[in-house]
């Protein structure tokens, strides 16, 4: 090949032209970086402290004055009846960028249900509110399965002294099976609240239950009357007889 004056003609471009090649990567790789460095990323961890509120034992007046705005509020915002009622019912914040007409059309960020009965179950109380399990049952008729909210209140610190208004209001991850008190463990609905529908049905079944009492006790009482009476009537005889 080096004989050929072509061949050795090809080698010498060839070679002339890896040169330069090399020397222009030499230089790519050399030559300083101009472009702006970016600034170096934080490794500041970011911590975030966040501590619950303290938790408070909730008084047995604080509770009857919640669950008696938790009742109006239930049937009246979330049944859909008498609407108007529940605004003075929710916080400030509950209604933002609501009007008081607007509210009453129902067009509120309130989830419905049919309300037939509503019992309560306390989940939390701290120093910002109150929170309870409301477990809704339909009115008789209504082929639709009960169903359990969240219910959260707080005491408004400025207008009127200790007044209660809603601040949320969102179905529970509950099963309805729970909430109508089924098999299921966790049952929401062990507590019926005295202001809420439900308790005179309570209230009924107790007095039903006086019955089988009363018809058991009169196995006992039926025949020391009637000794008694028995007993009676013989000492008279008696007394008479002058015996």
């Amino acid at each position: 090949m080096l004989a050929s004056y072509r061949w050795r003609r090809r080698l010498m471009w060839l070679t002339g032209t890896s040169a330069v090649a090399a020397g222009a990567v030499v230089v790519a790789l050399q030559w300083p970086n101009t472009a702006p460095k970016e600034p170096p990323v934080s490794t500041i961890p970011l911590h975030i402290d966040y501590r619950p509120p303290k938790a408070v034992k909730l008084k047995l007046h604080d509770r009857a004055m919640a669950l008696g705005v938790a009742s109006k509020f239930i049937f009246t915002a979330v049944a859909r009846k008498n609407i108007d009622r529940s605004w003075t019912l929710v916080a400030p914040e509950f209604r933002a960028g609501l009007t008081r007409r607007q509210w009453d059309t129902g067009n509120i960020p309130v989830v419905p249900y049919p309300v037939g009965q509503a019992r309560w179950k306390l989940e939390y109380s701290d120093v910002e509110g109150v929170g309870f399990q409301m477990g809704l049952f339909p009115p008789k008729g209504v082929h639709q399965r009960p169903q359990v909210f969240l219910i959260g209140l707080h005491q408004l610190k400025s207008g009127t002294e200790g007044q209660w208004v809603v601040d949320s209001w969102q179905s529970a991850p509950i099963r309805s099976s729970q909430a109508a008190g089924g098999s299921g463990g966790g049952n929401v609905v062990e507590q019926a609240s005295p202001q809420l529908s439900g308790g005179s049905k309570a209230r009924e079944s107790a007095a039903w239950l006086l019955l089988p009492v009363g018809l058991l006790s009169l196995i006992v009482v039926l025949p020391l009357g009637i000794g008694g009476v028995n007993w009676y009537r013989g000492r008279r005889a008696q007394a008479k007889a002058g015996v």
